[in-house]
């Protein structure tokens, strides 16, 4: 019976393997894709130069980066050392296969990588949950959800910050467990075991330096562990005072290599964290019906958004946590992995309000939040009432890969089902991503006089989809209300939809979708013909 599972968890995530994969390479291009690349060739720049700096003649001219580095501060390349060997074996694949110009089949085949990372976190997820219950059905079940769940699914499509972030601090998380489960049972802690822990945690910083974050994670393990266990902290302290310094000494020694702008200057470290704190673009973004901007959010931002975007099934489960927390503690070393994720996900959230750190465009940059909130969701309503988890799970997996069908490509702009009894085209943002550039792009092929000039924003969006008409033509969207010389066309997307109709500009393509049991539709993007 345990073999049969198994073997449908086995064939379930093959399956989910090929359809996502080919779906990342069918997706739009957003506004990160570009940005990325644009990092991975300024870090190339800053070790050649520090190369000839350190072999040649040449002195190193740190004016010459200063600009950048305070673009590109806050992001390493650890993802890109993944990314960058596969992009370049995918491109010319893509290039031929899809239509597309060079460098716009290099963004798209960074989508793949973007999946694999998911997909990766997916098999974290269900051993994460098999740590803390011992039922096959419950942790399959719970895996499904996680990976079909139409939010997560659509960012897995394109996002290469954020989801790439969640699955590795998802990894971290896992990573951490095993190590305090070899100190609950009075393992020795392997040189080995320190090590893993120390590169995952410094490549979880190099994606994005808020990973810094994951040490409160940690920091909660210890004192739940301490605490379960009654032990001191100062003899602890004593008694693994090599593993500790050795794990500092790791996750420093890997961050710098991680992060070559820290090459040119060390002290750029704690630059980099502060402006990650308070980030520098003041983003309005669209949080029920009030424009909430970056850098002066009240304190109802992040709980509005996870309202609307956690799923049903998840928020009843947090809602009987307090019905089952005295069976969920019973056990010590449950009550250090149930008890991490618990208080992580409260307090991480806490210190972000209370610091008044700068956020936009929904939840993305607390994304990793979500999968430890889901899983202290299931696992507390399985313990609640396994007939009311299997048959709320059912329904929402039905529902999940209903919509994941009806919606794509726009899963990333999923609301939960409460949340459509409102309207949501006016109450929240939406498609603030521009991965409808290639819907409209496909029209544009076959609809429109080729020679008329476009204007978009982000042009990449668009324009890499064009490769084998005859547009020639693009620019900035912000042109538009200017003297720019008519007729031209204009890609009305991401913000740019919250505005008027342009002066003499007329609608002539719309990209929309909706969502199950929404009577109105999501405008994702507008082609206007203006005269």
């Amino acid at each position: 019976m345990i073999l049969k599972k198994k073997l449908t968890l086995i064939f379930f995530l093959f399956f989910y393997f090929f359809v996502g994969s080919t779906n990342s390479i069918n997706s739009g291009i957003s506004f990160d894709e570009n940005y990325e690349e644009l990092n991975w060739n300024f870090n190339i720049k800053v070790i050649q130069e520090i190369s000839n700096t350190r072999f040649g003649k040449k002195e190193f001219n740190r004016l010459k980066f200063d600009k950048e580095v305070k673009r590109f501060v806050g992001y390493g390349i650890g993802f890109q050392l993944i990314s960058q060997p596969i992009q370049f074996i995918l491109k010319d694949f893509l290039k031929n296969n899809k239509n597309l110009d060079l460098y716009g089949a290099k963004l798209l085949s960074k989508h793949f990588v973007v999946f694999l990372f998911f997909f990766i976190s997916g098999i974290i997820f269900y051993l994460i949950l098999r740590k803390l219950i011992d039922n096959e059905n419950f942790c399959i079940l719970g895996c499904a959800l996680y990976l079909t769940y139409p939010y997560l699914f659509g960012q897995a499509m394109f996002s290469p910050k954020d989801v790439p972030f969640m699955s590795v601090w998802l990894v971290c998380t896992y990573i951490s467990f095993n190590l305090f489960e070899k100190l609950s049972d009075n393992q020795k802690l392997s040189l080995k075991s320190i090590f893993f822990l120390s590169i995952m945690t410094s490549y979880l910083l190099s994606i994005r330096i808020s990973g810094l974050l994951i040490f409160i994670q940690y920091s909660i393990s210890l004192l739940i562990f301490l605490s379960v266990f009654k032990i001191n902290f100062l003899l602890f302290l004593e008694k693994f005072f090599k593993e500790i310094i050795l794990f500092i000494f790791f996750t420093i020694l890997f961050l710098f290599i991680f992060y070559p702008i820290f090459w040119i200057d060390p002290s750029l470290l704690i630059e980099t964290f502060k402006i990650n704190i308070s980030h520098f673009n003041n983003v309005g973004t669209n949080t029920l019906g009030e424009t909430m901007y970056s850098k002066n959010l009240p304190v109802t931002y992040l709980p509005i958004w996870f309202l609307v975007k956690v799923p049903l099934i998840i928020l009843i489960g947090l809602i009987t946590i307090p019905f089952v927390e005295n069976k969920i503690f019973i056990n010590k070393k449950k009550s250090i992995y149930y008890g991490s994720v618990l208080l992580t996900i409260l307090i991480i959230p806490l210190i972000l309000i209370l610091k008044k750190v700068h956020l936009y465009d929904e939840i993305r940059q607390v994304m990793f939040l979500l999968p430890l909130i889901l899983i202290a969701g299931l696992v507390s309503l399985f313990i609640f009432s396994k007939y009311l988890y299997y048959l709320l799970g059912v329904l929402s997996l039905s529902l999940f890969i209903f919509e994941n069908i009806k919606i794509n490509p726009y899963q990333y702009v999923w609301f939960n089902i409460p949340a459509r009894y409102v309207d949501l085209t006016k109450n929240f943002e939406l498609e603030y991503q521009g991965i409808s550039g290639r819907e409209v792009a496909n029209y544009l092929k076959t609809n429109i006089n080729q020679e008329t000039c476009i204007l978009a924003n982000p042009l990449h969006s668009v324009r890499h989809f064009l490769n084998d008409t005859n547009f020639s033509c693009f620019d900035a969207w912000q042109k538009i209300d200017t003297n720019y010389k008519r007729p031209f066309l204009a890609v009305q997307n991401v913000r740019n939809l919250k505005k008027s109709t342009p002066y003499k500009c007329f609608s002539m393509y719309e990209a929309s979708f909706k969502l199950l049991f929404q009577k109105k539709k999501i405008i994702t993007a507008k082609l206007l013909e203006c005269r």
